[in-house]
């Protein structure tokens, strides 16, 4: 769904958080031109083997670029510069990862694109926020998300010990998603108010967002504290707990809702109706005082069955399941196949099976469509800003586009 149609954006933007707002906005729409310097790419496209080739670009920037536009432009050198302010002119949204010190030199600060036009919503990314004594600094996901961010430590409770905390997943894409919907909002009060505003964000915001439970009850007592990592699995209710199953896999159990109809419910599904009347068990204050002998028999009951079959079981229960599954498991997962999370993409020679971003329109996420090559519509673009083919070829040969 176009919801964004008609709306410019200028992506200023290398890696992937900053970017992934970028992507996240063509998806829903947006014009979106990725700006790449003629002499040093966006690093994500050439990243571990990728080239500016055309089919070249790492798969990565496939999943961050996606649905853009692309234009090479060298803006050290004045003339790139003035096109870029050009296109500042009738753009709505001016997006950039660059740090200070660099959009300074460069000449495309705020007050710098301000003076092309007011009424532009600039949003830059940073790793700790626009504050602060390290708000010249950069950041990166390991760095600023899960490390300092306190992911990590929520994971692998990394005060005790051994094993070094790493990555669990990529936050960029999160902190890309939460970037876009900030600048839809500097756009919505724009249009009402015509006030234009500065949007900043960053990793490790985002991070301390995602975090909050536990970072807002870490001042609590240790027994009050959430998402403690990895507290014995009897420290946990068993009606919240994850149990292996008899091939070896994991399913998790949620039963949030209605304790006593859930529970004789899963009781007959398991094949155990004496258990809803087993007196250890047979009211919710019951099994609370009996919450390890429960986990132990719960765990004799699904270490009984595959996860196969435990998904056929459950599936019909009242309860909140699911199974503990692998990213390969997702391609087939019938939620996300109906839904389209998953989508095949062609990027040159290959496919790529690129998730949508979590968002739908009228239960339709839209259709994405493949990042663009490098530098494959800067002709295009300065035509439309009035370039004409001499002076489109004069630039290039000056080195201040390719």
């Amino acid at each position: 769904m176009d919801v964004l149609r008609g709306l410019k954006v200028i992506d200023l933007t290398v890696w992937a958080f900053c970017p992934a707002a970028g992507a996240v906005l063509a998806s829903w729409g947006a014009d979106v031109v990725h700006i790449e310097n003629p002499g040093a790419p966006d690093p994500m496209r050439v990243f571990l083997g990728g080239s500016t080739e055309p089919g070249g670009a790492h798969w990565m920037f496939q999943h961050y670029n996606r649905g853009k536009r692309a234009v090479a432009l060298n803006l050290a050198d004045e003339r790139g510069r003035e096109v870029l302010l050009k296109m500042v002119e009738e753009a709505d949204v001016f997006l950039t990862s660059y740090l200070p010190a660099t959009r300074r030199k460069l000449g495309i600060d705020v007050d710098d694109i301000r003076a092309r036009n007011p009424k532009i919503i600039y949003a830059k990314g940073t790793g700790a926020g626009p504050l602060g004594p390290e708000s010249e600094r950069g950041g990166y996901d390991a760095a600023s998300w899960w490390s300092r961010g306190s992911l990590s430590d929520t994971a692998m409770n990394v005060t005790d010990t051994d094993v070094p905390p790493g990555m669990v997943g990529h936050g960029d894409g999160m902190s890309g998603l939460v970037f876009a919907g900030g600048i839809c909002a500097a756009l919505l009060q724009r249009e009402r108010t015509g006030e234009a505003v500065v949007v900043d964000s960053s990793l490790m915001g985002t991070a301390m967002w995602f975090n909050g439970p536990a970072i807002i009850s870490s001042t609590f007592p240790p027994e009050q504290q959430m998402f403690n990592a990895r507290p014995p699995r009897e420290a946990l209710s068993w009606s919240g707990n994850t149990y292996r199953t008899g091939d070896g896999r994991f399913l998790y159990l949620s039963f949030l809702g209605d304790p006593q109809k859930h529970w004789v419910d899963l009781c007959e599904r398991i094949g155990r109706p004496e258990l809803a009347t087993d007196p250890r068990f047979a009211t919710a204050a019951e099994r609370a005082s009996n919450n390890t002998d429960l986990i132990h028999l719960m765990d004799e009951v699904f270490a009984g069955r595959p996860l196969a079959e435990w998904r056929t079981v459950l599936n019909e229960a009242l309860g909140v399941w699911a199974p503990v599954q692998t990213a390969r498991e997702l391609h087939d997962d019938p939620q996300a196949i109906a839904n389209r999370y998953v989508q095949d993409v062609k990027a040159g020679s290959r496919t790529l099976p690129l998730v949508s971003p979590p968002i739908s329109f009228d239960q339709n996420v839209g259709d994405i469509r493949r990042a663009p090559e490098y530098g494959e519509h800067t002709d295009e673009v300065l035509a439309h800003l009035g370039l004409g083919q001499n002076e489109i070829d004069d630039l290039r040969r000056a080195g201040a586009v390719a």
